[in-house]
């Protein structure tokens, strides 16, 4: 009797000890693909300005907020608003400095790197480097895509490197 307990005991550990195996591989290939999605949107979508490739890694609805504001609420727009950064600076190249992958999410520390050779929204060029840094969270779903982007970084940073200053204002 002991022995036959002994055994469903050892077959239950067993069991459960290869469910974790699975449950634990199943995360793993999760985070494989969120990891290559996102590699694949910063060197292949913002590096190569390969739009296609940003499509097969995002949702349709993709959603990106910069600096707290919206600025793309689907692919669409969301490939506008890196037109503008890729018009401005056409040699714009995203570095990731460091990156953490949890659960559904990947936290990015980056840089860019840019000349303004080009109109940058309504600006027009004007010639200077620029190098910003960032960060960014970008939340993935069930199958590894790319469905919603925090992105902050100093604003007012990259426009002090392009030739902006502040103004004092008026206070009479």
């Amino acid at each position: 009797m002991k022995s036959a307990s002994a055994i469903i005991s050892f077959l239950c550990l067993l069991f459960l000890s290869c469910k974790d195996q699975q449950n634990e591989q199943r995360l793993q290939n999760e985070r494989d693909i969120m990891a290559r999605n996102f590699n694949s949107f910063i060197e292949e979508g913002w590096n190569n300005k390969d739009m296609e490739k940003f499509r097969a890694v995002s949702i349709e609805k993709y959603i990106r907020h910069l600096n707290g504001i919206l600025v793309a609420g689907n692919q669409n727009e969301m490939e506008a608003n890196m037109n503008i950064f890729f018009t401005g600076f056409p040699d714009l190249k995203v570095n990731v400095d460091e990156f953490k992958l949890t659960d559904n999410e990947i936290f990015a520390n980056w840089t860019c790197r840019g000349t303004n050779t080009g109109m940058f929204g309504e600006s027009p060029p004007t010639g200077k480097k620029i190098k910003v840094s960032g960060y960014s969270n970008i939340q993935f779903n069930e199958e590894g895509k790319m469905i919603r982007e925090e992105v902050y970084y100093n604003e007012l940073e990259l426009l002090q490197q392009l030739g902006y200053t502040l103004v004092p204002p008026v206070t009479e």
